[in-house]
């Protein structure tokens, strides 16, 4: 016997047992047990009323008794556990509204009064605080509680009027994997998007439509330490001859600097120029490597012992002048002194 039997036995027991005790009632009111009658405000009405009330309390019961889950091909109960060998489908009817649905004609359908929005599936939530249209969860290190894949398009969409569009709770925590490739993507941009390339830098899109580098000024150690850089002195003239007027010395700043040492996809550096044991004014001129300026970074005249300036500079680019600078004299020959102070990224 399945479950849709046994709840029919159950009901037809129950419904011969009203019959028996309305019967019964009504011998002892002294009426035809067929006959209709008026409800009666007195002793015997009261007696009637709390027999139905019992009977009532007795056939809900019952009802609720029985365990009720759909199998495969039976309607899904709400409210109970329904369990099927087989996927369970969801079609819209057209009922307005449609609060979740798959479309049996077509991919996508168009809900009703419950929002502007259209897909084959489709949870809303309530209002009040902390309730989710849709909620996923999967167990463990490898597990996805959403997963969305495209060919082309968005793999997942988060809207909001005037809230958070997509926020990571808890850890915080948000991953994307690497490009194929270091430096600039090969494909073109989407309005606003933003992407990192393998090496963990982030690249922009602009209001030209092109792609820019996010570029940070690093102010703590290049080995991931945390602590903070420690400055260092890149360059020392003294050591030898005086760098003549009109001489342009090439400096290799990227793989230097010790504990602070400056990594190779640094793209420019800050700190101190220095000018110093002169005999004439003049001035230096700092610049990338392989870049020819013509505007000095610390002038200097006779009469000082020394003179220096702050300074940022990015570092030449390509085989020859890739993460290096330069420093030309000009109208004295001078020796100089570089210092690093921190770096951009």
């Amino acid at each position: 016997m399945d479950r849709t039997e046994e709840l029919e036995k159950r009901v037809r027991n129950l419904s011969q047992t009203i019959e028996e005790m309305r019967y019964r009632m009504a011998r002892l009111e002294g009426r035809d047990p067929d006959a209709t009658v008026a409800k009666q405000s007195n002793r015997r009405g009261f007696l009637r009323l709390g027999a139905g009330a019992v009977l009532g309390a007795l056939g809900w019961a019952a009802v609720r008794a029985v365990p009720a889950s759909a199998t495969t091909g039976n309607p899904v109960i709400l409210g109970n556990a329904n369990s099927a060998d087989a996927a369970t489908t969801l079609i819209t009817t057209g009922a307005d509204p449609q609060v979740l649905g798959v479309s049996a004609a077509s991919t996508t359908w168009v809900e009703g009064t419950t929002g502007a929005f259209a897909g084959p599936l489709q949870g809303l939530g309530t209002s009040g605080p902390y309730v989710e249209g849709v909620d996923g969860w999967a167990g463990g290190s490898t597990g996805a509680g959403v997963y969305g894949l495209t060919d082309t398009g968005y793999g997942v969409i988060g809207e909001s009027n005037q809230g958070i569009a997509l926020y990571a709770r808890s850890s915080g925590r948000i991953r994307q994997d690497g490009l194929l490739a270091s430096g600039l993507p090969g494909y073109s941009p989407n309005l606003y998007e933003q992407v990192r390339d393998a090496d963990g830098i982030l690249w922009i899109h602009n209001a030209t439509g092109d792609w820019r580098r996010v570029n940070t000024v690093r102010v703590d150690a290049s080995d991931g330490s945390g602590v903070p850089f420690t400055p260092f002195r890149l360059k020392d003239t003294r050591t030898g001859a005086k760098p003549a007027v009109g001489s342009t010395t090439v400096i290799t700043v990227t793989g230097v600097g010790g504990a602070s040492s400056i990594p190779a996809d640094a793209v420019a550096v800050m700190g101190n120029l220095t000018a110093t044991q002169y005999t004439d004014p003049g001035f230096l001129a700092l610049s990338p490597a392989g870049v020819t300026v013509g505007t000095s970074s610390v002038n200097f005249i006779t009469g000082q012992g020394a003179i220096a300036n702050g300074f940022i500079v990015g570092l030449g680019t390509g085989v020859t002048n890739g993460g290096k600078i330069q420093v030309t004299v000009a109208g004295s020959a001078s020796h100089f002194l570089v210092d690093i102070t921190a770096y951009v990224q």
